[in-house]
């Protein structure tokens, strides 16, 4: 049985990522249209060599997800429907790419290509720091409504009152329709069923986010920088989008976090989550390297 996994930007330099892909050659990895931004957004030429120098050895275990805003209609159900996550022949030119940042000396045209690449991350990143300033209040409000009680039960899963429970997909339901409405379709006013909401990303993304402001408003981060709640956020699609493999490989404790509460609630809730994967080395894996 194959294993897919979702990689974060740090993830990419760890030399747990090759143990793990060198272990089988159906252990895949998979990287999220903002991880590769994430890489870009500042000395985009040395930091993309260096951070696809390992998955850039082993091509034919790589793939690149779609960019979300031309995914967000996709309802995934199964195993079979996460093929429709994959952009091929972003994949292929990924791989070709790992291989022109090798060329040394550096060419005239790929110092140009990535000069051009970082310039669009870094109008992205700028967008998504509006973004997170402009909808983070109402999140943190949201997350304020949770008793301490409740947050604990959300966060561990353990003895989850049907209180809490209802209390938690009220609220999911009012963020992703919000989101659906912000960005997928803005004239929507009839209802969606929760099966059918729970097939798409913006569930799976509002839930991460959801868990993520918990964990940030139990901590009192009140006043974490916004840049760094930005790349928090990058991890929070991260976190959705592995909800539909087999998990995240990451040395980040919150994205683990965020990642294992959202996989557990969405079984909770009847929806499709992939496989989990479980290093066979678990237990004896060290401490801060990438695991699921």
């Amino acid at each position: 049985m194959s294993t897919t996994l979702l990689v974060d930007s740090n993830a990419l330099r760890h030399p747990g990522l090759k143990a793990y892909l060198q272990s089988s050659r159906d252990r895949f990895v998979a990287l999220s249209d903002l991880t590769l931004v994430e890489m870009c957004k500042r000395n985009a030429l040395r930091t993309s060599r260096e951070s696809l120098q390992i998955v850039g050895a082993f091509p034919d275990q790589l793939f690149v997800l779609r960019r979300t805003d031309l995914m967000l209609d996709e309802q995934v159900r199964n195993d079979a429907d996460c093929a429709k996550l994959f952009d091929y022949q972003a994949g292929i030119e990924l791989a070709q790419r790992s291989r022109e940042l090798t060329i040394l000396p550096v060419p005239a045209w790929l110092r140009d290509q990535m000069r051009a690449e970082e310039e669009e991350a870094r109008k992205i990143m700028e967008r998504l720091t509006a973004e997170v300033a402009e909808f983070q209040p109402a999140l943190v409000d949201a997350a304020k409504d949770f008793t301490a009680a409740e947050l604990t039960q959300i966060r561990t899963g353990v003895a989850v009152t049907d209180t809490t429970r209802r209390k938690l997909l009220d609220l999911l339901k009012e963020t992703t329709g919000s989101f659906i409405l912000r960005n997928q379709e803005p004239g929507r006013r009839a209802p969606m069923k929760l099966t059918d909401a729970m097939s798409l990303f913006a569930f799976r993304y509002s839930l991460c986010m959801l868990l993520y402001y918990m964990t940030w408003v139990r901590r009192g981060r009140t006043d974490r920088k916004l840049l760094r709640r930005v790349n928090d956020i990058v991890d929070m699609q991260v976190a959705a989008m592995a909800t539909f493999f087999n998990g995240v490989l990451s040395a980040d404790d919150d994205l683990q976090s965020v990642s294992h509460g959202a996989r557990a609630i969405l079984r909770g809730f009847g929806g499709f989550v992939g496989e989990d994967w479980v290093p066979p080395d678990a237990a004896d894996a060290p401490t801060g390297s990438p695991e699921v």
